[in-house]
């Protein structure tokens, strides 16, 4: 079984629990040792200080105030205690440890994959083989239908049209989580969405002139590019202990 951690969403997850560097070090800690001893291949995946986000949207996650310096040392520390273990520690310029994540995921097929984190971006990437580590368990596509009620592979174009606050990622205007999920329940896609008459997507319960004109008047490219995980990453399977050794 292959092991992809989002070490900053884990750290980061720990240190606001908290409000405690040391803590958020030893809890991170804890998990990548579980996972390196239950017989796990485990890789750490890290953001990269620049993004490629950044240079197609300036306002791309703006609205997070700034890093407290103790916690970013102690998550750097985090990363070389675990590079200490043997464990490959990987950061590619401009990619987000979720494009690193993604990449490596479709790399492994057809070996199991769990991934240490439960971003909604990352609900794109379950199949088969591939599931996340959730509060309560794994996380697959019958949690992800329950959860959004969409399927893994409509996560995508569920995330353009509702944006994501968190991240600063505009979606459709007057098209929330619950109209966007009525929406591609009826249509599957965002492209067979756009592509239906005025009186199919009017046929839409919920679904008002307000929301109509919202989406005839909303480009998705760019909310498609900021939530679309970059699985081009340069990053390869095959060589990360030989790199870690």
């Amino acid at each position: 079984m292959l092991a992809l951690i989002d070490i900053g969403a884990e750290f980061w997850k720990n240190y606001f629990g908290s409000k405690s560097a040391v803590t958020a070090y030893e809890l991170t800690l804890e998990r990548i040792d579980w996972y390196r001893h239950v017989d796990c291949r485990t890789v750490v995946c890290c953001d990269s200080p620049k993004s490629k986000r950044k240079e197609w949207y300036a306002e791309y996650k703006s609205n997070r105030p700034p890093k407290p310096a103790d916690a970013i040392e102690s998550l750097i520390a985090v990363q070389q205690r675990a590079a200490s273990w043997g464990i490959p520690v990987v950061q590619c310029d401009g990619y987000e440890a979720d494009d690193l994540i993604a990449a490596l995921a479709s790399q492994a097929w057809p070996e199991e994959v769990q991934i240490v984190g439960s971003e909604k971006d990352f609900f794109c990437l379950i199949g088969d083989t591939v599931k996340l580590v959730g509060k309560h368990g794994l996380i697959g596509s019958n949690e992800c239908f329950e959860k959004f009620g969409v399927l893994p592979c409509q996560m995508t174009d569920w995330l353009a049209l509702v944006g994501d606050t968190a991240d600063a990622i505009p979606g459709c205007p007057n098209c929330g989580p619950g109209r966007a999920t009525t929406l591609l329940e009826r249509f599957e896609t965002l492209e067979l969405l756009r592509a239906a008459s005025d009186e199919d997507i009017l046929s839409v319960p919920g679904v008002g002139k307000k929301t109509l004109e919202s989406l005839r008047a909303w480009d998705p490219s760019l909310a498609l590019r900021l939530v679309r995980l970059l699985d081009d990453a340069p990053v390869s399977l095959d060589t990360l202990w030989s790199s870690a050794a």
